[in-house]
């Protein structure tokens, strides 16, 4: 695993032994700071340039979900990734996790080579995002990339795939009523709704090649290379239903409808034919009752 001692990751926990555990894991790749105290962690959130937060919610139960939210709420720190750990894996509490903002949960004991994954997965995120701001190919609101990221992104993936022969999918998910939703509830309630929809979908994402963006409005775009029908439309389908089970802070739930096309690149088709064909399968969800998964036939 690369050593990179610039990337800086706060260890938040009132068990010493853990925070131990978690430094001996961690130290020889990057650089760790560890707290025992969620209100020194706000302090050195303030004055420090981290990168990552770990965060034990075993230990600070609702003290510690309500450091997250105000983590989030925050524009200064929302961007900054948190991992919650905790002493058990049923789902529930991951799904709870995600709910407040974080982008994985990690179940103790610890593994060292899951923590290990796990923590460079989020580097390498971290990386990839700072690279795309530095390019203008990033959505402020959101934190994901925007359209023209995603234009860059799917033109490699586009000519990989006609040199491999592999087939890409493409999935097109709309909010429900959005509009209602904002007229409702208020602009800021509904960018709340949009933020929490990226990082919901965006941690449902299986692989590194695998990319979602912002496309406009209410819209979100995921690309899923060497990906066919059966494999996209299962996934479309999981996303769907978690956005539907998804706990928005002081907000009720919301849908999303999702239409999805696959092609197997060639010379002699563009991107825009996947698009076009993903965006009739979306106006198909979206007038058979929303809610749903369509594919484009």
């Amino acid at each position: 695993m690369e050593i990179d001692k610039d990337f800086t990751v706060l260890a938040i926990s009132d068990n010493y032994t853990g925070l131990d555990i978690l430094n001996s894991i961690l130290s020889p790749y990057y650089t760790i700071k560890m707290i025992s105290s969620t209100n020194d962690a706000l302090t050195t959130l303030n004055s420090s340039n981290v990168n990552l937060v770990i965060l034990d919610c075993a230990m600070y139960g609702s003290e510690g979900y309500g450091f997250l939210s105000e983590v989030k709420s925050r524009e200064d720190t929302m961007r900054i990734p948190v991992i919650l750990i905790g002493d058990t894996n049923q789902p529930e509490f991951e799904e709870l996790a995600f709910a407040f903002g974080a982008v994985d949960y990690i179940s103790k004991p610890f593994r060292s080579s899951i923590v290990k994954v796990r923590v460079n997965n989020q580097r390498l995120m971290v990386k990839q995002i700072k690279a795309i701001e530095e390019l203008g190919l990033l959505d402020h609101l959101t934190g994901i990339p925007n359209r023209r990221g995603f234009d860059n992104k799917i033109h490699l993936e586009w000519l990989r795939a006609i040199r491999d022969k592999t087939c890409i999918s493409l999935a097109i998910a709309d909010i429900d009523h959005f509009k209602v939703y904002n007229d409702e509830y208020g602009h800021a309630q509904g960018d709340v709704l949009l933020c929490t929809l990226a990082q919901k979908i965006t941690s449902m994402l299986k692989r590194p090649a695998d990319f979602v963006a912002r496309w406009g409005g209410e819209e979100f775009v995921v690309m899923l290379p060497n990906t066919t029908r059966k494999g996209a439309t299962a996934h479309a389908e999981e996303i769907r239903k978690s956005v539907e089970e998804m706990e928005v802070p002081n907000l009720p739930s919301a849908t999303i409808s999702i239409g999805v096309a696959s092609i197997f690149p060639s010379i002699n088709s563009s991107v825009t034919e996947i698009f076009n064909m993903a965006d009739k399968a979306l106006y198909q969800a979206k007038n058979t009752g929303r809610n749903k998964v369509c594919f484009f036939v």
